[in-house]
């Protein structure tokens, strides 16, 4: 019996089981693949922070001099 038969067999068989199997493969391919993809990306278009006094200012509503 090759793989493919066993593979069809349990799909019959544990469809629910099956499904879940292919979420949970789905759900650990995103993380590991796409992230570092997206990560790559990101690194051309970083914002620099911004300066804490700016920040502080912005919350109390006082300017900085």
């Amino acid at each position: 019996m090759t793989v493919m038969q066993k593979l069809r067999m349990f799909v019959v068989q544990e469809p629910i089981v099956a499904t879940s199997c292919l979420i949970a493969g789905i759900g650990l391919f995103l993380p590991a693949v796409v992230r570092p993809i997206l990560d790559s990306y990101e690194t051309t278009k970083q914002v620099p922070p911004t300066a804490l006094s700016d920040v502080v200012a912005g919350v109390t509503g006082k300017k900085h001099s």
